[in-house]
């Protein structure tokens, strides 16, 4: 009878350039037999020629060049290069390692239109000082239901390539965000016995993050997150964009920033309950 594998899931926060330098360094120096990346699919043979050893900014040009991803590509290669550079020449090294992308177009088309729906609502408090809390409700709400079934659809594929390429036996990793545990819950279901690597702890929610967290776990007792609730957080959320994001050189300045100011300093707002 032949051993199950190691089955990691990766869990990286989204848009933190941090997290994915330190999963790099690890896969660096991880024996593993396939990867499957949280990259749209229909960019798996542009890393797969990286993996072969195409220069970097070759593979950047032709991923521009295919117009398939929604959000700026700056945005997308300021967190996923250090493992895209951790991959190249990969192949060339270990020629049997896997891999594989899993992101599905619709499930990015999604982000991106709840982005872009938060942001016009962030701008209005940001405007008016008020909270349009009807509309907050719906599009948080919105958003947890899509993402639910959008990451169902992801793990089907990623436990169908699982069977398909007999990786049973295997060490395989999936890089994913906080969504790896609902991953994790569907792999176990299926019999496989995966397991959580956190990349960066402690970590702490931020407020738009910690809303949409509390309104899944509503939403799952089939109850409503309180207007005052929604107020709070979208309030702090619409400062966290004012006078972190906007002030700051990327993302992770303006992240740390906000944890240096808001949670472990002097003024913090008691987001310590949610580190992972």
């Amino acid at each position: 009878m032949m051993v199950q594998g190691k089955f990691e899931i990766w869990v990286l926060p989204n848009n933190l350039r941090a997290s994915s330098e330190r999963a790099a360094n690890i896969l660096k120096n991880s024996k593993y037999d396939a990867l499957f990346l949280d990259v749209r699919r229909e960019l798996n043979d542009l890393v797969e020629d990286l993996a072969l050893g195409a220069p970097y900014e070759h593979f950047i040009d032709e991923v521009r060049r295919s117009n398939i991803l929604r959000e700026p590509i700056s945005s997308w290669e300021h967190q996923f290069k250090p493992i895209f550079l951790a991959l190249r020449g990969l192949k060339i090294r270990r020629p049997s390692v896997k891999i594989f992308c899993y992101r599905s177009a619709r499930s990015e088309d999604s982000l991106i239109k709840r982005a872009e729906k938060i942001a016009l609502l962030i701008l209005r408090i940001n405007s008016t000082g008020k909270v349009d809390v009807k509309e907050w409700r719906e599009t948080i709400y919105g958003s947890v239901s899509e993402s639910a079934l959008h990451i169902n659809e992801e793990t089907d594929y990623i436990l169908r390539v699982y069977h398909e390429e007999n990786l049973r036996g295997k060490f395989t990793i999936v890089i994913s965000n906080f969504s790896g545990r609902n991953i994790l819950k569907r792999l176990k279901d299926a019999g496989i016995n995966a397991s959580l690597r956190y990349m960066l702890l402690p970590y702490y929610f931020t407020p738009l993050e910690t809303l949409i967290r509390e309104a899944a776990v509503m939403l799952r007792k089939g109850l409503n997150i309180s207007d005052e609730r929604i107020i709070y957080l979208a309030k702090m959320h619409a400062d966290f964009i004012r006078n972190y994001i906007l002030t700051s050189c990327d993302y992770d300045e303006a992240y740390f920033r906000w944890v240096k100011d808001k949670v472990t300093g002097p003024n913090n707002i008691a987001f310590s309950s949610h580190i992972f």
